[in-house]
């Protein structure tokens, strides 16, 4: 085999799985079936996450559920890896078995696809995904991609509580909490254009992230980081690789998007901005309905 200069693949011209990937139509940033949608009757391919069981099955997982497969005779499977899945259709009931499957070296498509279940902040990994779907601009996704496709940061945000004592002070609490904004924001921008409601999406789903790393590891207590510089300042340093990768320092989507970001009511020798858009507004509004959201529960 060798590497395909279009994908991460490894590639063979003689492969049939390779071929049908490309038959098929799909891309390294093309999920494929969710595992909530396999059916016994259907055949299907996609990508997935594996975990071995017995010699002859395999556990399928991806921020839908998990399920266990049947393999065909001759197809083996490493666990632990992003792998492209092809099954083909059974009518006896039972579920059909893996025909195929070719290893991936990196996924270049959405981050919260493939959220392993034993994160607290698994229960909100595809409604987040759905999310950043539902952004039009390719730009701004690409640009959420690459963020989250950081794999350790990922992590950290789909463990880390949203705060210590204050709302979502639990593990998982920073996703719980970030999806509360994202969906509270969805309901109240339905009159933006199109381009206003992806900025607004890309802003709830980063304004906390950089509390994936202002707490330590039981979310007792601030971090170091969090003790000097705190997660605004975290957010700026970890995205900054991400915006030099999609725009120039002036660009005006990359400048709106970090007013949404940072602009708050401040004296202004702080160097902090106060709000020149309606839209700073409505990132804070669902910020703070979601946290107060989480304090009647509490």
């Amino acid at each position: 085999p060798t590497r395909c200069m279009r994908s991460s693949l490894i590639w063979s011209a003689n492969c049939a799985t390779c071929s049908r990937i490309w038959s098929t139509g799909a891309s390294m940033c093309e999920k494929g079936i969710w595992v909530s949608d396999i059916k016994p009757d259907l055949g299907f391919s996609g990508f997935f996450l594996t975990r071995c069981r017995a010699a002859a099955r395999a556990m399928l997982l991806d921020s839908s559920g998990t399920i266990e497969l049947p393999l065909s005779d001759g197809t083996r499977l490493d666990s632990g890896r992003l792998v492209w899945i092809s099954s083909r259709p059974v009518q006896d009931g039972h579920r059909p078995p893996i025909i195929s499957a070719l290893p991936v070296q990196k996924w270049s498509g959405n981050p919260f696809a493939f959220i392993e279940p034993d994160l607290p902040g698994y229960p909100s990994a595809k409604s987040l995904h759905d999310h950043i779907e539902h952004i039009a601009d390719p730009e701004i996704r690409q640009l959420l991609y690459a963020f989250f496709g950081d794999r350790q940061l990922l992590r950290a945000f789909m463990k880390a509580p949203a705060s210590i004592r204050h709302h979502h002070a639990w593990p998982g609490g920073l996703a719980t909490h970030t999806l509360e904004t994202l969906d509270m924001a969805s309901r109240i921008t339905t009159d933006l254009r199109q381009g206003e409601s992806d900025l607004v999406t890309a802003a709830c789903l980063l304004h906390d992230a950089g509390k994936a790393y202002e707490y330590t590891a039981g979310g007792t207590r601030l971090s170091r980081r969090g003790d000097l510089l705190g997660h605004e300042v975290t957010l700026l340093e970890l995205l900054s690789p991400a915006l030099d990768s999609i725009w120039e320092r002036g660009h005006p989507k990359r400048l709106l998007l970090l007013h949404l970001l940072t602009a708050k009511p401040a004296p202004r020798w702080t160097g902090i901005r106060h709000p020149r858009t309606r839209l700073v507004s409505l990132v804070r509004f669902a910020d703070q309905w979601s946290a107060n959201r989480s304090h009647a529960v509490l």
